[in-house]
């Protein structure tokens, strides 16, 4: 069955596509999960299953039988935004209600609308749930222009303020708090299309479901304030009038194979602060007996679990933030996971693999602007394993964020995590294995001689270009993980000049006249220099060189360019190559463990002088100018003599998240590398 088969009636779908040789596996889709959202769960199909693929139509469809073996719980994986202070949209709304049970309390839609106090606080009573339960929604404030809700609950009984017809006085002594105020949205549009087709009721095969919503989340601030304006009308009756938060439009693509892209807009109609995550992921369903191991590309050790091999999430003590002090390299967020279900034997049961493609916001120069707080996290109860495209990032009215992420379940037995993503015009080959192994190969005939340009966190060295087999890797040294983007292979008009394609070769950065440059006066200062690469190169080794000796020693490395400043980025460096002594005289070279990938485009080399201070060292410097404009900072003082990039002071042992301190008047080093 390489096609997918499609059951629909009315707003429910079950999406059927092969998993393995003998069994197929079953996703839910729903059009109307709660106040119209399109979810991912439904009530004849309560988890993803697997089914044997000679399970009849009526055995899947419109009810799960027996037949199959549940998997996975994607009742809570339709992803909503969070403003800072609540979740909303989605199957989410504002949680800053206060229910409160008042057996017959007898009030009526007249007094929705109306405001009450508890001696302090003024509460808007939102709903008349039922004769003996109100829903009253908590005050606002208003920083910095952006209105907040408060996760406050009234200290005392609630009396009457205004608007009321019913002025009895509310006790609280049956108070739910930090409730969901719903509805939350409105405007919901959906269509349904399978290889560009509308999809009828029944069954129907195809090779790509796409489903697309948009919805627009209104404004706390404005639920409150036209509650009160418009008292004995239900909010729900009235959204339109409520002014607009943001505006929400998600894309949905089943594929064969397990295979589901998320993509997410979420365009800003007033200013407001956005934390996203284009899809979360609740936890696989285990066996009994069994545990669930999740291993994640780039992070070390976060919430006492070691990431970089199978760690046991059923132990994860409390919720765990993935922040750039958990990442092996700091410049490349926390992108991907793959997860497995194991028996209490250790055999695989069945996996699944989550990520932020490298697209639109999620490219990861990007997201490291608008995720140091956090990259990913996983809530205590597992609930929520959250890549995070943007947190706490700001938006203006009209500003819009994007993100695409990919679900690929998995079957057993399996080695690694070996995909071929496809999203739009791109694809993208994703490696992630625990392990070493000294050759593997990921088929992928349908991207033969495409160009591998590596574009999320990489350890690994692939070819050039994908081979008729594949992609051939090893893994030296566990854990190994890589992402390409598979470019079409076209020809450069002309070749670039000093070429450094050749594996083994020594190249320099840049070329021309030298000088020698003496380290007086830069003892500690990190001294950055903006280099240039057309493409992006795996480097084995750099190498500077010592014309004159001097004490202690000198170390490099090199830091990414952030776009949005023009500076290097201030998280930490793409490579730090250790030191090299400058006793002796001569070309002094380190050789790296791993592979590194300078990046194309701009990168920063930055250089410091270490350890001992007494005599400066002299090293060989490029003569030419430096051509790229330097910000001086707030006064024009520092335009006087030369200037070649920027610093950090007081620098004294492995390189990490940096300060800028200004621009120096060192020339750049000449440096070589050699090409892996």
């Amino acid at each position: 069955m390489p096609e997918l088969i499609v059951y629909r009636s009315n707003a429910l779908m079950s999406v059927r596509s092969r998993f393995d040789a003998t069994r197929d596996v079953v996703m839910p889709a729903n059009l109307a999960y709660p106040e119209g959202m399109v979810g991912l769960w439904h009530s004849g199909l309560p988890q993803v299953s697997l089914v044997p693929s000679t399970a009849t139509d009526a055995q899947v469809w419109p009810v799960m039988s027996a037949v199959g073996t549940r998997i996975h719980d994607t009742s809570d994986d339709n992803c909503p935004i969070n403003t800072g202070w609540s979740y909303v949209g989605g199957n989410h709304g504002y949680n800053v209600g206060n229910q409160i049970v008042v057996a017959n309390h007898g009030k009526t839609t007249a007094d929705v609308g109306s405001q009450w106090s508890d001696g302090t606080r003024i509460f808007t009573l939102l709903a008349v749930t039922n004769a003996s339960s109100l829903l009253f929604g908590n005050p606002y404030t208003v920083v910095d222009g952006i209105a907040q809700g408060a996760r406050v609950k009234p200290t005392g009984p609630l009396t009457h303020v205004s608007g009321a017809t019913n002025r009895t006085t509310v006790p609280i002594t049956g108070l739910t708090p930090d409730v969901q105020i719903r509805p939350a949205t409105h405007s919901h549009t959906v269509a349904v299309e399978l290889d560009g087709r509308p999809v009828p009721d029944g069954r129907s095969t195809g090779l790509e479901l796409v489903i697309r919503e948009s919805y627009l989340i209104p404004t706390y601030q404005g639920m409150i304030d036209t509650a009160r304006a418009n008292v004995g009308t239900p909010i729900a009756t009235i959204m339109p009038r409520i002014p607009s938060l943001c505006r929400i439009a998600n894309v949905y693509r089943w594929s064969p194979g397990g295979g589901l892209l998320v993509t997410q807009t979420v365009t800003a109609l007033t200013r407001f602060t956005l934390n996203a995550g284009v899809t979360q992921c609740t936890p696989l369903t285990p066996v009994t007996g069994g545990s669930r191991r999740q291993f994640m590309p780039n992070v070390g050790v976060a919430g006492g679990l070691n990431w970089s091999v199978w760690a046991n999430i059923d132990t994860l003590p409390a919720l765990t933030d993935f922040t750039p002090a958990t990442l092996t390299d700091r410049t490349m967020p926390a992108s991907s996971m793959t997860q497995w279900v194991v028996s209490s034997g250790g055999v695989q049961q069945w996996g699944i693999a989550v990520g932020l493609l490298p697209v639109a916001d999620g490219v990861p120069t990007v997201r490291a602007r608008y995720t140091t707080a956090k990259s990913w996290f996983i809530s205590s109860s597992l609930k929520k394993n959250y890549p995070q495209l943007v947190w706490g990032r700001t938006l203006a009215a009209g500003e819009s964020v994007t993100g695409t992420a990919y679900r690929r379940y998995l079957a057993p037995p399996s080695t690694a995590t070996e995909l071929v993503v496809s999203a739009g015009d791109d694809d993208f080959v994703v490696i992630e294995r625990v392990g070493a192994v000294a050759q593997a190969e990921l088929a992928a005939p349908q991207l033969f001689h495409r160009l591998l340009v590596p574009v999320g966190p990489t350890n690994l060295t692939v070819p050039d270009r994908v081979t008729v087999a594949g992609v051939p890797y090893s893994v030296p040294v566990s854990p190994g993980y890589g992402m390409w983007r598979a470019d079409p292979d076209e020809a450069l008009p002309q070749s670039l000049p000093g070429a450094y394609r050749t594996r083994g070769g020594y190249f320099l950065v840049r070329s021309g006249p030298t000088v020698e440059s003496t380290c007086t006066g830069a003892y500690q200062r990190l001294l950055l220099h903006p280099f240039f690469l057309a493409e992006p190169v795996p480097v084995d080794r750099a190498c500077v060189e010592v014309t004159r000796v001097g004490t202690g020693v000198l170390r490099h490395g090199v830091y990414a360019h952030d776009p949005a400043t023009g500076r290097p980025t201030l998280l930490g460096p793409v490579a730090d190559f250790g030191t090299v002594v400058v006793t002796t005289v001569g070309v002094k070279e380190s050789v790296l463990g791993a592979p590194v990938l300078l990046p194309a485009g701009w990168h920063w080399y930055g250089q410091v002088w270490q350890v001992s201070g007494v005599t400066a060292p002299t090293v060989r410097a490029g003569g030419g100018g430096c051509a790229t404009v330097l910000n001086l900072g707030s006064t024009a003082a520092a335009m006087t003599g030369d200037r070649f990039g920027y610093e950090a002071t007081a620098v004294t042992g492995a390189l990490g998240a940096i300060t800028i301190g200004g621009v120096h008047q060192f020339p750049p080093p000449q440096v070589a590398y050699r090409r892996a």
